[in-house]
Order: C-alpha cells, then structure tokens, then sequence
C-alpha cells in the first residue's frame, strides 16, 4: 500500500509543479512601444485613439500567448488578446462609438439617453458594458440583452 501511495503522490507532485512552473512564467508584464503590438491592434489604436497619446504600453507574457494594455494620457486604455483583437475598452468620456455594436448601441441609446458607455468587455460569451450612470449591461455573442445590473 505505501508503495502505492508514493506511486500516485509522484504524478501528483509533478503535475503540481508543472502548474506552479507555468504560473511563475505566466503574468510578466514588460512595457513595450505600439510597433511591439500585432497589426490588428496598431490599426485599431490609429483608427480609434487618434489624438491620444500612449504613455505605456505593456506586453503580458502568458502560458496562452501574449496579450497587449495600452494606457494613454488621457486616462483612457485599450486591452487587446494574442491576435491583437481588442478585449477591453475603458474611456472617459465614453468609449467610441464605432467600436460598439450597433445592436448594443441602439439599446443604450434608447433605454438610457443620458448615459454615456464608459467601459465596453467582449470575449467568446458576449459583451459587458458600463454605462456612466453606474448600470452594467451584459449581452451575449449575438448581442442579447441578458443581464442588467444595477
């Protein structure tokens, strides 16, 4: 029986030192320049934040690949995944309104005239919107409206 249980703790203690190899190497942020980003988010970032100034710009080392911040000096910041897609979107005074879906835009527009959407997620699931009266909105990949927190 002890032979059997030093046989079954050795995957188990090499599994968990894989896990904690692959978090030390995960979550290493280094600042970086805009050209540093993939294509996607260059273009993104010109089209979009034209009068903003980067002031740092970070390239997160993770297990699943890279993902990218860009903080400007307004205040404003862009998060972008591996491929350079952006996945976060947080601005003051509201997020540009060509980067939210119409769907999602048209809803707010309607629903809450005088909020501003200050903060807009995406990721496989779907959407997640702040407005500037503090509701947050969550919509799924088809742009549902399934959630409203107030």
């Amino acid at each position: 029986m002890k032979a059997l249980n030093k046989f079954l703790t050795i995957p188990a203690t090499l599994a968990i030192s894989v896990m904690i190899a692959f978090t030390a190497c995960a979550g290493n942020d280094r600042p970086a320049q805009l050209t540093d980003l993939p294509n996607a988010a260059q273009a993104f970032v010109k089209k979009h934040f034209t009068a903003e100034k980067p002031v740092l710009v970070t390239i997160d080392k993770e297990v699943t690949g890279n993902t990218y911040e860009v903080n400007f000096s307004s205040g404003n910041s862009v998060d972008f995944d591996r491929r350079g897609e952006w996945k976060e979107v947080e601005c003051r005074p509201e997020v540009p309104a060509a980067i939210v879906p119409a769907q999602i835009l048209k809803l707010v527009q309607n629903n809450y005239p005088e909020a501003k959407i200050i903060k807009i997620d995406r990721d496989k699931r779907g959407y997640e919107v702040e407005l500037s009266t503090r509701i947050e909105l969550k919509f799924d990949k088809n742009c549902n409206l399934i959630e409203i927190d107030n």
